[in-house]
């Protein structure tokens, strides 16, 4: 709950500072080129009754998918077969032939094409080091670094291996089944309650979520909103290091008092 309101008040503070003076804003460029493609879409387009009856149609399509989610656990396969369905469907209300149909599904998917890569790519990496076998190696290096320092110092310290490590696995669930078999021993081996590795490990997984850029999902939203990571990067980057330093306080405090019951 402290971590969510001092992000609150980090994106607030930006925004009040960019409602006076939008010029400060990472992205005021991009925006003013994707603010000037709207208007000049908006212009150009006016629905004719086909088009909105096959509007309609979506919302329809989009509301069986839901309720497929919900009633009939649909999975991936069912939703892509779904969008697929209301791609086509739309497509012959609204009068297209089956070339035009296909044209403006490429077309739709230039938005995303960059994020689809993206994600490619982020995953590729992921695979290069398992398959390579160096994650291990990159866990057992960065956890020595740490063994000798004071309890208090090497709580600290695993709150930064395991932040460089989300960077090469961003999976939660991934970086836990890889690093706790290691972290665990040490913190018992430096007299720090399982407990706080593992909030060790929480609080990395967390904060590192907003700059990971190894991950598909981070990416691929970034790309399709047209922000590039740099800007993205420097916009958080001191959000990081608040969150981080909260954390290393906590973390502090869990070691002075044994937190936990193991």
């Amino acid at each position: 709950m402290l971590f969510r309101s001092i992000g609150i008040l980090y994106v607030m503070r930006y925004a009040v500072k960019v409602r006076k003076n939008p010029g400060l804003s990472q992205v005021y460029e991009q925006d003013l080129v994707t603010k000037a493609n709207m208007k000049q879409s908006e212009e150009a387009l006016k629905a004719s009754p086909r088009q909105k009856t096959a509007g309609i149609a979506a919302l329809i399509l989009f509301a069986v998918m839901i309720y497929g989610v919900l009633r009939f656990q649909w999975d991936l396969p069912e939703i892509g077969g779904t969008f697929i369905a209301i791609g086509i469907v739309t497509g012959l209300i609204a009068g297209l032939k089956g070339n035009e149909i296909c044209e403006a599904f490429m077309e739709g998917c230039q938005d995303v094409l960059m994020g689809a890569l993206v994600i490619g790519l982020a995953r590729g990496i992921v695979v290069v080091m398992n398959q390579g076998q160096i994650i291990d190696t990159l866990i057992y290096a960065l956890s020595m670094g740490v063994k000798g320092l004071p309890g208090s110092i090497t709580a600290v310290g695993m709150l930064g291996v395991q932040a460089v490590f989300s960077f090469l696995v961003p999976s939660g669930s991934g970086m836990t089944l890889i690093t706790m078999p290691i972290m665990a021993p040490l913190a018992d081996l430096v007299h720090i309650t399982r407990q706080t590795a593992v909030l060790a490990l929480q609080y990395a997984d967390g904060i590192s979520n907003i700059l990971t850029p190894t991950s598909g999902y981070f990416m691929a939203t970034l790309a399709i909103a047209k922000v590039p990571y740099e800007k993205w990067f420097k916009f958080m980057w001191p959000l990081f290091i608040i969150w981080t330093a909260t954390g290393a306080v906590f973390l502090i405090i869990a070691q002075a008092i044994q937190w936990g019951p193991f």
